[in-house]
């Protein structure tokens, strides 16, 4: 076997299990619902922080050696290359990642909310479906889930009960004009000093 051909190897091996991972990073998290916070998630995002710098490491050796392999290989030289480009477009920090999400229920509504470290996303699926996804330090997430209905510009949320989910959570959320989801019921004066915490849904601006 030649020596283009081993880089290639080592390229899948390392690669295709990284790439398979972060597809279904999210349904991962899931299937571990009940331990990902305290032992799936960590080892996951342990296990793609290791994998994403032995790739780019790799990725760096390939490029400064493609001159001389190129000149003997051709372009089978660049295939080792693309392999590792791939894979870190579509790693865990990469904005371009693909998830399995493109085989899912179509998302009818995305809210966000600033947090500690980023954006809470709440994702409301065609087939009643909802889950929210809190990020947190190194990359770890929790995750909800449930159920949603609307009714006007009233949503009302049911919660899958689990250890992660957070206590008190309001199940009835009225759209504003600017997007905000109120919690029903809420006084103004606290309404005036949290709305900065409420999820909050994109607004189609008319030109």
């Amino acid at each position: 076997m030649d020596h283009i051909r081993k880089e290639i190897r080592r390229a899948l091996l390392i690669c295709v299990p990284y790439i398979v991972i972060v597809f279904f990073l999210d349904d991962l998290d899931k299937m571990f619902y009940r331990l990902h916070s305290r032992l799936a998630n960590p080892l996951l995002v342990l296990y793609l922080l290791i994998a994403t710098v032995i790739i780019f490491a790799l990725l760096i050796h390939e490029v400064i050696d493609v001159k001389k392999n190129y000149a003997t290989y051709g372009k089978r030289t660049l295939l080792p290359l693309v392999i590792y480009l791939i894979a870190l477009v579509n790693s865990f920090w990469s904005p371009l990642r693909i998830s399995s999400e493109v085989f899912k229920s179509k998302i009818i509504y995305r809210a966000y909310r600033r947090s500690h470290f980023g954006h809470d996303l709440l994702k409301m699926h065609a087939n009643g479906k909802l889950d929210i996804r809190y990020p947190g330090m190194f990359g770890l997430t929790d995750w909800e889930y449930g159920m949603w209905t609307q009714k006007g510009d009233t949503f009302y949320l049911k919660y899958e009960k689990g250890w992660d989910t957070i206590l008190a959570k309001p199940d009835t959320l009225v759209r504003s004009a600017d997007g905000t989801l109120i919690p029903a019921g809420i006084p103004p004066d606290t309404l005036s000093q949290y709305r900065s915490r409420f999820f909050r849904m994109p607004v189609m601006r008319r030109k």
